[in-house]
């Protein structure tokens, strides 16, 4: 039974597998023989490629730290704090991290727009900034923190922000790596927000590159999507153990 299941998986590996290892070999051939040529097409031809490349770094990261600083506070809130309507709050934050994107696109656009943030780099990064899906998957991890050493640092400061940094965040940094991972990704796939919240191609993402590929000179999207895999793909083998980890503990609480 246990080498009947190993093969279902084993299987099921390959079947998600198969596209990456065929985008890289697809890369490095043309017209029947194996070249660079695709790559030089997109390196030293399509120059378009790196501000978009730069943009998608830029974006992910800064959106990324940013939550960080949100997700934290308002995790250990709803897991600390005690006030009336909390759990209907917490209800109404997995009520829009379940919401399809294309729900909230309209009325992102619309306050960006009013705010004159359309086609600058902050209509991108602010929405993003407040995404509940972090918040919610920490507060989960949060149910594993040891409450004696928080109650143990209240006793010594008044100070809300001093608790987190020095009783909680120590207490969580293998479910930070694993949510930095989940949120870094994320964003660094967004296509529907760069495409409709900027005009300027100097703003654009490297997804955006990607969907237009067919419209810039030479074969460049196979080596495009391989270097758009690479920076998710180093983050998961750098943060691979404290991802395991991560997640093991999301699974305990």
């Amino acid at each position: 039974m246990k080498k009947l299941i190993g093969i279902i998986f084993a299987l099921l590996s390959a079947v998600f597998v198969l596209p990456v290892f065929a985008t890289v070999f697809l890369s490095f051939y043309s017209e029947g023989t194996l070249t660079l040529q695709e790559y030089k097409d997109l390196l030293f031809d399509c120059f378009v490629f790196y501000p978009m490349f730069w943009n998608s770094v830029l974006y992910a990261a800064a959106i990324t730290l940013a939550q960080l600083v949100v997700i934290i506070p308002c995790a250990f809130g709803f897991s600390q704090a005690k006030f009336k309507g909390k759990g209907v709050l917490f209800v109404f934050y997995i009520v829009l991290m379940m919401m399809p994107l294309q729900v909230t696109i309209l009325p992102n656009y619309i306050g960006l727009r009013d705010m004159g943030l359309i086609n600058t780099p902050w209509g991108i990064i602010l929405p993003m900034i407040f995404s509940p899906f972090g918040v919610v998957v920490m507060h989960q991890y949060m149910k594993n923190t040891d409450t004696s050493v928080i109650e143990a640092t209240r006793l010594e400061t008044s100070s809300i922000f001093r608790v987190i940094i020095t009783s909680v965040i120590p207490q969580l940094k293998v479910c930070i790596f694993a949510v930095v991972l989940f949120v870094f990704a994320d964003c660094w796939n967004m296509v529907e927000q760069p495409m409709l919240f900027l005009t300027d191609d100097s703003l654009k993402t490297l997804s955006v590159f990607i969907s237009n590929a067919q419209s810039y000179t030479g074969a460049v999207l196979f080596p495009a999507a391989v270097i758009f895999l690479m920076p998710v793909l180093f983050l998961y083998l750098f943060f691979s153990d404290s991802l395991e980890k991560g997640l093991t503990l999301g699974e305990l609480s």
